[in-house]
């Protein structure tokens, strides 16, 4: 894949060629003053099959009920949610 550049002015005017680029997973080359400044990357989006199902358990998930300040209803609430937990 050749590496498309694009000037810090041309950043700064039209950063929709940037987007798009970012978008279409497109690396660029930034100039400053025709000489090269920096290599502008996209980040790469996990697939769907590449984000792993988390797990809890009820431990966990006490845990996170402790470190948060809930009321007494909502703790009751989740506390009957719990319970039904396999």
């Amino acid at each position: 894949m050749n590496i498309q550049t694009i000037s810090t002015k041309q950043m700064r005017e039209d950063f929709s060629q940037v987007k798009d680029a970012m978008e279409n997973g497109q690396p660029l080359l930034l100039l400053y003053r025709s000489r090269p400044l920096a290599e502008i990357k996209p980040v790469r989006q996990k697939t769907i099959n590449e984000i792993k199902p988390r797990s809890f358990n009820l431990k966990r998930i006490q845990q996170w009920i402790n470190d948060d300040k809930l009321t007494a209803k909502q703790q009751a609430r989740i506390d009957e949610i719990i319970n039904r937990l396999p």
